[in-house]
């Protein structure tokens, strides 16, 4: 009997995470795996200024949530195939990393935005730096 796996699928709503999600659900159905799907919130965004009357923290929580129910409906996602999760982190790669090390995921599989040139030099890529960091496979699925 082969072991149980689960595969971790860091998700941004973007298209491209939308169509590396669809890879990872064809994958995950084929070895009867668990799919973990992942958002990062960036810490230095939580922060609201002084005095404000609302929390940041709790309206990118309920927004992010809002769209994980719509992403799991288009993909026809049934409650057992998967489990969703949103981190709070200054570090995007490093996070992904840290949370399928501690799921213990067979691995990671993420889009990549494709940016180059200086935009790439300036924010980095951050499936390079997951694939750096991860001590699991990373399948980068370009759009």
């Amino acid at each position: 009997m082969t072991a149980f796996k689960n595969y971790l699928v860091p998700v941004d709503f973007s298209r491209g995470s939308e169509i590396a999600l669809k890879h990872a659900v064809k994958l995950a159905r084929e070895k009867r795996s668990k799919l973990l799907l992942v958002h990062v919130l960036p810490a230095m965004t939580v922060y609201p200024p002084e005095g404000a009357f609302f929390n940041y923290r709790e309206i990118l929580q309920k927004d992010a949530q809002d769209q994980f129910k719509r992403l799991v409906r288009r993909m026809g996602l049934k409650p057992a195939e998967y489990r969703c999760t949103i981190l709070l982190a200054e570090d995007t790669a490093r996070a992904i990393a840290r949370q399928a090390r501690k799921s213990r995921a067979a691995m990671i599989i993420m889009a990549s935005h494709g940016r180059t040139g200086l935009q790439r030099l300036l924010l980095g890529s951050v499936a390079e730096r997951t694939l750096r960091y991860a001590e699991c496979p990373v399948l980068i699925v370009k759009k």
